[in-house]
């Protein structure tokens, strides 16, 4: 059953967070937070970080790596890292899944969100059959044999030829320990939700960044669904970019934001 009501103040309000997650703050100034993707690792910020480190304060966090959570479980801990840090308002950039997760928080939390980049994501998920999939086989597959499978499939799905060997190997590396239990809970998060009916409720500023090389998902068609609804949006579109598109030569996130200075 698709979800198009579930963050709500409340439920998030109530949702456990006796084990908050761990954040890491790099820089001082205007806060910028990272919300990874389905990896959940928070590593792989690690191209833009020298560029912005000087005048942004920047939070990176993993997602939570185990338990059968939902995402107001995500969007709590955001905000509870928020609360924790003294951030009154912050930009959230999320990435892939994460770009769920921002979304959902500018729903739950419209007070705490500056503005918003959404990069190579989604409200709904456009092909349930390879969620439905990906669920089926991790939940038989060993934790071994699924952490091979992955690997073998990084570089066709997630790579352009923009990005270095280097910065794959580094993205390989740091994803190469994620844990099953909550990669699986992010996967039925997909499955379940759809955030679409509800973008015309957030009012901030929403940089929407989709790539024309994206072999994960179709995130252009999903980029100009979510520009649709959101009020304020403007989308920039990466030729020949592939999924991961902040670990690609062509982008620098400084510019998204002097870009969303005028949307």
């Amino acid at each position: 059953m698709e979800v198009t009501s579930t963050i709500l103040r409340d439920q998030v309000a109530n949702v456990d967070l006796a084990t908050p997650p761990e954040y890491q703050v790099h820089g001082s100034g205007e806060p910028l937070v990272y919300v990874c993707g389905i990896e959940g690792t928070g590593l792989n910020f690690f191209k833009q970080l020298p560029d912005l480190i000087n005048d942004h304060q920047i939070i990176t966090y993993p997602l939570r790596p185990t338990g059968k959570y939902g995402l107001e479980q995500l969007v709590a801990d955001l905000a509870w890292i928020l609360r924790d840090a003294g951030i009154e308002r912050a930009t959230l950039i999320g990435e892939s899944f994460g770009g769920l997760v921002v979304q959902a928080m500018a729903l739950a939390h419209p007070q705490a969100v500056n503005q918003i980049i959404l990069v190579n994501t989604f409200a709904t998920f456009l092909n349930p059959l390879k969620v439905k999939v990906g669920l089926a086989l991790y939940s038989w597959l060993p934790l071994w044999l699924v952490t091979k499978y992955r690997s073998s499939r990084s570089g066709a799905e997630l790579f352009s030829d923009d990005i270095e060997e280097p910065d794959r190997a580094r993205f390989l590396r740091n994803t190469s320990t994620v844990g099953l239990e909550g990669y699986l809970s992010r996967l039925r998060i997909i499955r379940d939700t759809n955030l679409l009916p509800r973008l015309h409720q957030i009012e901030v500023p929403a940089l929407v960044v989709t790539s024309t090389a994206d072999r994960m998902l179709d995130a252009m068609t999903s980029g100009r669904a979510m520009a649709e609804q959101l009020p304020r949006a403007r989308v920039r579109v990466l030729e020949g970019t592939g999924h991961c598109a902040l670990l690609s030569n062509r982008v620098r996130v400084r510019d998204w934001l002097k870009e969303l200075a005028n949307v």
